[in-house]
């Protein structure tokens, strides 16, 4: 819901005009700082004025999931700088600025409806437990793969081509709902709102830097091919213009990171579901691992039988539970040939 609120407040401003644009970063944090403590709330020792032990560095590698998740978004963040681009490449598609305005507004109430439905879907799905939240988390492949396959299309399209700015639209929407199904999955791995607040503010720190140093890393990938998606080979400090080889650079420095990215994603699905049971508790074992009883064991029911069970008649169930009252009377009885 965060990042739901966060991209469709980015579009609205963006929709707005250049003025809104020098506020943009300040508002955006805003209301990401303000929905983050309405959502974690503020934990009660707070009232108290004391900070509580974590040990989070110290259990860090207990949180594969957690490491997992933020290594995809960072090698993914490496290449943001070369595939988030997509106002300047509706721009070269002949898109002018009040229509991209509309466009960008339009993404923005699309993309509320969709993850909205998408995790309301998600949310009922998981009375049954993680695995379709596990499922959508680690194979939910990142935007930037449609992004860039929309961008080296580009110069086969027809000029303002509906196609084009569909699938941007799309890739905008995958790659939201990826980032937005992560950190509710490391919010629900991690094992408490300390671990909570201490992780996702230091995956986001990550990914920045990662983010930040972007621009020099996919010019280094490029470099053996005798192109950059950020600097121009032709003139010197300018950026790439000429549109074949700033499609072609493109593809080749966002790809690479993208695959990488989501196989580091993919190989959080072995720990997940052990993450998040050993996290709320499950069987007979408590949220720390421990037992609940000393003598006590958990046993795996197929979902055929409990399906069974429950398509049996009542009346039959009612019967059975009369013969077994029966045989526990007679059982108590004084009779000793009973």
């Amino acid at each position: 819901r965060s990042e739901t609120c966060r991209k469709a407040v980015s579009g609205l401003l963006q929709a707005m005009g250049r003025e809104a644009l020098g506020c943009q970063s300040f508002v955006l944090s805003f209301i990401v700082l303000l929905l983050i403590i309405m959502v974690l709330l503020a934990p009660s020792c707070y009232s108290s004025y004391v900070l509580p032990r974590t040990n989070f560095w110290q259990e860090l590698r207990d949180h594969k999931v957690y490491i997992l998740l933020i290594a995809s978004l960072s090698i993914n963040g490496l290449g943001t700088s070369c595939w988030n681009n997509a106002d300047r490449w509706l721009s070269i598609n002949g898109w002018g600025p009040q229509e991209i305005a509309v466009i960008k507004l339009t993404q923005a109430g699309l993309l509320i409806v969709c993850l909205f439905a998408m995790f309301f879907s998600l949310h009922y799905m998981s009375v049954w437990g993680p695995w379709a939240m596990r499922d959508l988390v680690c194979f939910l492949p990142p935007g930037s793969l449609l992004y860039t396959l929309a961008f080296w299309e580009l110069g086969n399209l027809h000029y303002r081509s509906y196609l084009f700015v569909a699938m941007v639209t799309f890739a905008l929407i995958i790659d939201t709902a990826r980032f937005a199904a992560f950190f509710t999955a490391i919010l629900t791995t991690l094992a408490n709102k300390w671990y909570a607040l201490t992780g996702v503010f230091a995956g986001f720190a990550v990914m920045k830097a990662c983010e930040a140093v972007s621009p020099f890393v996919v010019h280094l990938i490029t470099m053996p091919w005798g192109m950059s998606p950020i600097y121009s080979g032709s003139v010197e400090n300018s950026p790439e213009t000429h549109l074949p080889t700033l499609q072609l650079a493109t593809l080749l420095a966002a790809w690479p990171l993208a695959l990488l990215s989501y196989l580091v994603q993919m190989m959080a699905w072995k720990y997940f579901n052990k993450e998040v049971l050993t996290y709320k508790g499950h069987g007979n074992l408590m949220p720390d691992g421990t037992k609940g009883w000393a003598a006590s064991e958990t046993a795996f029911v197929s979902s055929r039988v409990i399906s069974g069970l429950r398509r049996m008649d009542s009346g039959a169930l009612v019967e059975e539970s009369d013969l077994g009252s029966s045989y526990s009377t007679e059982s108590d009885s004084d009779d000793p040939h009973d």
